[in-house]
């Protein structure tokens, strides 16, 4: 018996030398693909939070391969194992459908840029600054201070509204006068106000224009350009100031009226 035994480890010893040398020069070539591979994606336009999900999904592929190479080498059948491997990778799938669907979507957002972290976006019903774009969700921190956490499939299949895309944009606002007032002077006082405030832009002019006759009276549209960073602020300016122009100009807001009758 021990003469058998002794024969085997003989036999077997030139293939357990050979799958130990395979496992150290594998793992040098999988160390030294995986530098290769960080370094082309910090050199490529790739989105930084990607790279780590490809370095992952590469080094367990290599370390897949590297094991069925060993395995190969001490003689052991290996279509057996890359078909329980293909089923268990199958049955994964199914299990994580959901998960996958968002870590696909979350790949598209990251190689097609529809925001970037730091932008502020309208998605799904909610408005807020992109703080973090992960391989599965996308999280969002709202004007009023509460984090919201959107799976990427979602984030994907609605509507996306980048609000900080470009570097200017235009503020639609609207005021009313009285059908008696003086138009031609009201949209020189509004024309004045856009002048003077700090945050309308020279260029684009500001457009200002009658947009309705209404039931109590003309709505003028007030069209500046303003920087995206300064849109919040100049709504509120403007507003106030165009309020106390109209009240210094003798220019009327109009209001809803009821004219009441009593009989006697």
């Amino acid at each position: 018996m021990f003469e058998n035994l002794g024969e085997k480890f003989m036999d077997y010893s030139g293939s357990i030398i050979q799958a130990i040398i395979i496992l150290i020069v594998g793992l040098i070539i999988v160390k030294a693909i995986l530098s290769v591979c960080k370094k082309a994606l910090q050199k490529s336009k790739l989105d930084a939070s990607i790279h780590g999900f490809i370095l992952t999904a590469i080094k367990y592929l290599l370390y897949v391969v590297l094991l069925v190479v060993i395995l190969s080498s001490l003689k052991v059948p290996t279509a057996p194992l890359v078909t329980v491997i293909g089923a268990a990778g199958a049955a994964l799938a199914l299990g994580l459908q959901g998960s996958l669907s968002n870590v696909a979507a979350g790949i598209l957002i990251l190689l097609n840029h529809p925001f970037k972290q730091g932008d502020l976006v309208d998605s799904n019903g909610y408005t807020g600054v992109v703080e973090e774009i992960n391989i599965t969700s996308t999280v969002l921190h709202t004007i009023d201070n509460r984090t919201v956490i959107l799976p990427n499939s979602a984030v994907l299949g609605a509507a996306i509204v980048n609000n900080t895309a470009e570097n200017i944009r235009r503020l639609d606002l609207q005021f009313g006068i009285t059908g008696a007032a003086d138009l031609d002077k009201a949209k020189e006082v509004l024309l004045d106000v856009c002048k003077k405030n700090q945050y309308v832009l020279d260029t684009p002019a500001p457009f200002i224009g009658v947009n309705a006759h209404g039931e109590n009276g003309i709505l003028i549209d007030v069209c500046p350009w303003v920087s995206t960073s300064n849109y919040v602020p100049a709504s509120y300016e403007l507003k106030e100031q165009v309020e106390v122009a109209f009240k210094e100009a003798g220019l009327t807001m109009p209001y809803n009226q009821i004219d009441v009758h009593l009989d006697k």
